[in-house]
């Protein structure tokens, strides 16, 4: 009886490997790609599942200044969660839009090549059903599109 040999299965196994791998980065990279659409819709997807940790790391460094994350979580947290008694809440973030500039406060930076979103949050709260609309726009930092809001009142 001849034996068959090993190496078409071996074969077939690195085949079946290499192409899990590229289904896996292709998967996982169409999810955090830099583009700025998708950075606003990580954003208010990570903040939907109250990952608030997660969605600060999307923000740009002068949002960073504005609150630490630890500030920010349990404000969140704090805010939302416990005094309005909100489990979940929907997000739908309506058309992207560019602008030419925004400035982020009286005193802060203006940037170029900004893309703009209005997003509306309903949540059903011990208060009722409450939208809040909130303007946050996408610019660019080391060459990675970040999560800025409007200060410039």
């Amino acid at each position: 009886m001849r034996r068959r040999s090993p190496i078409p299965l071996v074969f077939v196994g690195i085949g079946v490997i290499i192409m899990m791998m590229i289904f896996l980065f292709i998967s996982v990279g169409e999810r955090y790609s830099n583009n700025p659409e998708q950075v606003i819709e990580d954003f208010y997807d990570f903040e939907k599942e109250g990952d608030f940790g997660s969605s600060w790391e999307l923000f740009h460094s002068e949002m960073k200044k504005k609150f630490s994350k630890s500030t920010y979580i349990q404000t969140k947290n704090h805010v939302f969660m416990e005094h309005m008694d909100v489990d979940s809440f929907e997000v739908e973030v309506e058309e992207i839009s560019d602008q030419k500039e925004f400035k982020f406060s009286k005193d802060g930076p203006t940037f170029k090549n900004v893309k703009k979103g209005d997003v509306l949050m309903t949540y059903d709260s011990q208060f009722g059903k409450l939208t809040i609309n909130q303007t946050c726009y996408a610019v660019e930092e080391e060459g990675e599109w970040k999560i800025i809001w409007d200060y410039n009142f």
